[in-house]
This record gives C-alpha cells, structure tokens and sequence, in this order.
C-alpha cells in the first residue's frame, strides 16, 4: 500500500481556486503483485510475473494542471487543481539458466515485459499560442526484451553482454505544443516559424528513450595482483522532445536539425592492482576515444544567427504581418574523456 501527500502553498495568491498553487492532495493505492518460479534442474529457471505500481504526481504537475489558467513552463505555475495517480501494469516471463562448468561456464538470461502506464501524465497545448497545462491524458507502454550472456572464457578472463531492446509509444491521442516541429498547424497553413501545435497518434514514440542499448565488459586477471578491465555501452538514436509525433523535417530556414539525437558508443577502461589482500590501487577512463555525443535533444527557438549573433527578427513578416523565428535542435553534450585515480580498502573478509 502507498500512500502520498502533496501540499502546495501559495504566498501570492492564497485561498485556492483558478490561479492559486493552493492544494492538499492524498494519493493512496494497493499495488499487487504475484511472481511465479519454476526450476526443472539446477541449469534451468522459468518465472513470469503481474504487479502494479503507482506514481503520484508531483508539486510542478499540481501546480500546473488547470486548463482555465494555463502556463508557460518552465518558468510559472498558474493552477493546482487534481490530478490522479499514474497507475503502472508490468507483465514480465523469461528464462535464465547456465551451461558449463569451472573455466567455460556461461550463465544466460532471457526475458520480456510490457508496462502500461494508465492516466499517464503529459503537458499538453491550450487553446492560447504557446500555454499548456499537465493532464491524465490516458497510456502509453513501454515493451521489449532482455537478453544477457556472461562467463568465463578462460583462466583469469571473464566476458558478458547485455542487450536491452525498447518500444516506447504512445497508445492514446493528444494535441501537445509544437512550435518548433516543422509539421505543427501553423507550418501546414502556411505560416512557418510561429506558434504551433502537433497531434501524437497512438503508437508514435514516446522521445528520448532509445530503442537498443547494448553492453559489452571484460575482465582480464592477467597476473596474480592485476586486473585489466573495460566495458562498451552502445545506444541508438531517439527523437527528441518536442518530436513526439515523429514527423519533424527540417527546411533550413524555419526549422533546423533532425528532431533527435545520434546514437553513440562509449568505451571504458580501467585498471587495478592489489598490494595487498584489502587493497586496491585503480585506475580509469572513461570515454577512452574521447567520442563526442549527446544524451539527449529538444527542439526549440534559436535566437542566434549562424556567427552566434542574437538577432530579434532573424526573417521577414508573414502574410499576417508577424515575424517568424528559427527552430533548431538542441543537444545535451555527453562527458568529455575523463581520467580517475583512486585507493579502495577492504575491511572485512
């Protein structure tokens, strides 16, 4: 059972009601669960699985939930009215089992699941230009499979991999804000570069959740007080936010950048020897290659000429007399390289 209490008080403009962060709100559920084992020998396992989860909106989604006061996040709150809980069903089966023994000994694991979240929440447009509000707007799953691989492929030598496959959609429709996806209403009625909306269908992707991840490590005890070690972790590409229908196609004047973000690969490294039996002197680095990448994108106005300029009206007026802006797509950099030096003590057997 969970329980969750959420109060918002508000110092300008107290009271509740439209326009007031006012609010007491009380979250309480049952989350059941039932699992089931079933091991015919000591190299095999079998297990599948039901359970629920809840999630209580936050103090933000609270404070912005009132289509009668929309805002403009992320930078005002406007209303707090109730919100329902977002109610999770994960449905998982799989296998996991080992083959071999001593030094040639592989354990394996393979395993699927589906989570559908109900009353999920979404900020989606209101009927003014560039002002929404946080709703239960209905589901969205998150479904794939898990495959793991680990053991020893020689004395002193140990190999795995992982590999996580994701389809991430949304399964309800939605109007949301989208200014600067190239197939929002004001670009399909002629008016590129201002305010806009986009309509998500179920089954487009929810962005910023990359369909395959891959990781790959070894270890290597190459002398009694040595270890050498290293892992790679591959990702594919996502949309970015703002993206969320998939359908944004950058022009080059209105609208620039793809709508997501590149896959990448990062390789690590690092290195260990024991003095002693409770002491380990390390050493690492990270991003080995130095790649540069991005954890994520979102599409939004770009107040910079190409020479990083500011420019106010970048582009001439439209058939309506306003000015349109540029749109780009925004990256959030990954680290850079990184090196580590470190003394690991041990203090129990």
């Amino acid at each position: 059972y969970n329980r969750n209490r959420v109060d918002n008080a508000d110092a300008i403009t107290p009271g509740g009601g439209t326009g007031s962060l006012d609010g007491h709100h009380t979250f309480g559920r049952f989350n059941p669960a039932l699992g089931l084992t079933f091991a015919p020998n000591t190299a095999l396992t079998l297990y599948a699985g039901a359970n629920q989860g809840s999630r209580a909106p936050s103090a933000i989604e609270l404070g912005c939930a009132d289509p009668a006061s929309p805002c403009k996040l992320p930078n005002s709150l406007a209303g707090d009215p109730p919100l329902k809980q977002v109610v999770t069903t994960t449905l998982e089966a799989g296998l996991r089992g080992s083959v071999g023994e001593g030094v040639g000994k592989w354990v394996w694991n393979v395993g699927v699941f589906r989570s559908d979240n109900r009353d999920d929440l979404l900020f989606v447009a209101d009927n003014t230009s560039g002002y929404g509000y946080f709703k239960n707007f209905g589901k969205t799953r998150r479904q794939g499979a898990e495959l793991g691989l680990s053991g020893r492929a020689a004395a002193g030598l140990t190999l795995g991999a992982n590999l996580s496959l994701l389809d991430a959609t949304y399964r309800s429709a939605e109007v949301l804000g989208g200014s600067a996806n190239s197939s929002n209403d004001a670009a399909a009625a002629g008016l590129p570069g201002t305010q806009g909306r986009i309509a998500i269908a179920p089954g487009d992707r929810i962005p910023l959740l990359p369909r395959r991840v891959l990781k790959l490590y070894a270890d290597w005890d190459f002398a009694p007080q040595w270890r050498l070690g290293g892992d790679l972790t591959a990702r594919s590409g996502a949309n970015a936010h703002g993206n969320e229908n998939g359908q944004h196609q950058p022009d080059g004047t209105f609208y620039t950048g793809p709508g997501r973000s590149a896959g990448y690969a990062l390789l690590n490294t690092n290195l260990e020897y024991r003095p002693l039996p409770h002491l380990t002197v390390f050493v690492k680095i990270d991003n080995l290659l130095d790649r540069r990448y991005s954890t994520g994108a979102q599409l939004g106005a770009n107040a910079f000429d190409a020479a990083g300029h500011f420019a106010a009206r970048p582009l001439p007026a439209n058939a309506n007399g306003d000015y349109p802006v540029r749109y780009g797509t925004f990256v959030a950099p990954g680290a850079p390289r990184a090196f580590g030096l470190g003394v690991k003590y041990t203090f129990a057997d």
